[in-house]
């Protein structure tokens, strides 16, 4: 049917083309079109005059139609809405800038004007209450995140993790704790909450709570494997001094770095610091910082000599300097023992200048001059040091060689080097080797 319309319609048009070109205008032509009883008559000029003013009205009304076309009217209202909305926001545009600029004050003002728009969002409130802190007004950063809160329910979690962190660089611990354990119940693998609340339980000396957050802190690889492992050795190390505390805490110092207890307090701490020591895992017998930090808390309760033997068997472990070192510089109420057994390990380590400086001091605790200072400046030889050229010109000048000890001090003045500890010198009369 449609077929049928379209060809008639090309006939009628062909037909009027083939009479206007072939007799118009000298005969204007008929024609007539019957429809059921309904019948049209006209003239071929007056239908061709018709159907041209009927096109001009047509595109004068497309015309008017587009000019006045409702979408353009709905692009033009979404068009200015954006114009105010862009207007509204850069308030809050601006406030951001200078708040990368460190212009806190201008941001606080711009962010909080920002604030009264329809489309204020919590990007306002927490970036005004940073700002806020920046300027150290407590106060005003503490009710924009309240408010914040108030407004925007559905960030409650990050509105709080901004307010736990600025307590937290406010050095106000306990609050900063309080809001992080809040959270902690609803988001306990947030790595960002994880990380704070473990600044937060190291600054507090929270190792109890810091060792139950470890697997936690494991296992959102909050920590690497080495970081990991020195906390683990802090919580061991504070867990040591803990069990000493708690022994001898009500004791007053005796002034000499040694707590003045009675027996029975002495053994029951000694007692719990071995248990706790003994399952210590076999890495810790031999690091450095957790001996030296076992044998000064023995050396507290007056256990040099066991103190002396936790170094020696981290040393048999591993042999580290810094150990080697301490093994000279205290009193360990067992000079004797330990000079041979320092001499013993002299045969593996011949060229330790380290060594040999600790063996002059332990000869010197034994009285053994002559000794100590062969091996001061043998160590000197094979590694000039501070404390050796210290320890030598010392003891050089309390043997009456006054020259010579000036010149090693002065080399140890050069050096700069770590106090001296106190050792025993020598008197006119006690001066043999």
């Amino acid at each position: 049917m449609t077929r049928l319309f379209i060809f008639s319609l090309l006939a009628i048009v062909v037909a009027l083309w083939v009479t206007l070109y072939l007799g118009f205008p000298s005969d204007p032509g008929y024609l007539l079109i019957a429809f059921g009883n309904y019948t049209f008559e006209t003239s071929l000029f007056a239908l061709l005059v018709a159907l041209v003013v009927i096109y001009g009205l047509i595109r004068v009304l497309l015309f008017f139609l587009s000019w006045i076309n409702p979408m353009r009217l709905v692009s033009a209202g979404k068009g200015l809405s954006r114009l105010g909305r862009s207007s509204s926001r850069s308030n809050t545009v601006e406030g951001l800038l200078y708040l990368t600029r460190g212009n806190w004050q201008s941001s606080l003002n711009l962010l909080k004007k920002g604030m009264n728009e329809k489309d204020a969002t919590v990007i306002n409130y927490l970036a005004a209450a940073y700002a806020a802190y920046q300027l150290g007004d407590r106060n005003s950063w503490v009710e924009l995140l309240e408010k914040a809160e108030q407004r925007f329910p559905a960030t409650h979690s990050t509105i709080n993790y901004l307010k736990a962190r600025l307590h937290f660089a406010s050095g106000q611990l306990e609050q900063s704790l309080a809001v992080l354990e809040e959270l902690k119940k609803h988001a306990l693998n947030d790595r960002a909450l994880l990380g704070l609340l473990k600044e937060v339980y190291v600054e507090l000396d929270d190792w109890q709570n810091l060792e139950a957050l470890l697997p936690n802190l494991e296992k959102n690889e909050i920590l690497d494997k080495d970081d990991l492992e020195l906390v683990r050795k802090r919580i061991f190390m504070e867990q040591l001094y803990a069990l000493f505390h708690n022994g001898t805490g009500r004791v007053a110092d005796n002034g000499e770095g040694m707590a003045s207890v009675d027996d029975a307090t002495a053994r029951s701490t000694l007692e719990a610091l071995q248990k706790k020591w003994k399952k210590a895992p076999s890495d810790y017998l031999k690091d450095e910082k957790i001996v030296t930090h076992y044998t000064d808390l023995l050396l507290k309760l007056n256990e040099g000599p066991l103190a002396s033997k936790i170094i020696e068997d981290a040393l048999s472990k591993h042999w580290n300097a810094a150990l080697v070192n301490l093994y000279g510089q205290k009193d360990y109420g067992a000079s004797d023992r330990q000079l041979l057994v320092a001499e013993s390990w002299l045969k593996p380590n011949p060229s330790d200048s380290v060594l040999l400086l600790t063996l002059g001091r332990l000869s010197m605790r034994n009285q053994l001059w002559g000794k100590a200072r062969e091996y001061y400046e043998t160590s000197i030889k094979l590694a000039p040091s501070a404390e050796a050229y210290g320890e030598l010109g010392r003891l050089l000048k309390h043997l009456g060689e006054e020259e010579a000890g000036e010149t090693y001090l002065q080399s140890y003045n050069e050096l700069l080097g770590a106090d001296l500890p106190d050792l025993p010198m020598p008197a006119e009369e006690q001066i043999t080797h």
